[in-house]
């Protein structure tokens, strides 16, 4: 019976080791980060949300057209040292449904970034991304 006992036990204890390791390598794996590009009611008519959010290098932001007018992303302001080049400014998105993607890799440096929708920047379309000083995920 006390054998009985040990196995159980030490059977309930390798489990309970490859439950923690496996939650950890979740926590660990990319995610997809959704904003979209609304309308809402109200003095600011345009917006991105969420209007702020945060990264981790391997995160890919997928910007949706959520609205009927014509929305872009634009990286309007980011720390020194990112390099963003051509995908700073998203192609103009005009059906709902549309996406720009974009993966948080080696073009990004930890730091705030301020992003803007060119056509709705004076109305105070902007958002605010904030990438986090981490490993890239999957050891890349």
């Amino acid at each position: 019976m006390s054998r009985t006992r040990i196995a159980v036990t030490a059977f309930l204890a390798g489990l309970t080791a490859l439950s923690v390791r496996a939650g950890a390598q979740a926590a660990a794996a990319p995610h997809t980060i959704v904003i979209k590009l609304v309308e809402q009611p109200g003095p600011m008519p345009y917006a991105f949300s969420p209007a702020t959010f945060t990264a981790e290098r391997g995160d890919t932001l997928r910007f949706v057209q959520a609205a009927a007018v014509m929305h872009d992303v634009h990286f309007k302001s980011m720390p020194k040292g990112a390099k963003l080049g051509g995908a700073a400014t998203s192609p103009y998105l005009t059906t709902k449904g549309q996406s720009y993607v974009i993966v948080v890799d080696q073009r990004f440096v930890p730091g705030k970034y301020e992003i803007v929708c060119d056509p709705h920047e004076m109305t105070g379309m902007h958002a605010f991304l904030d990438v986090e000083n981490a490993p890239v995920h999957g050891g890349q």
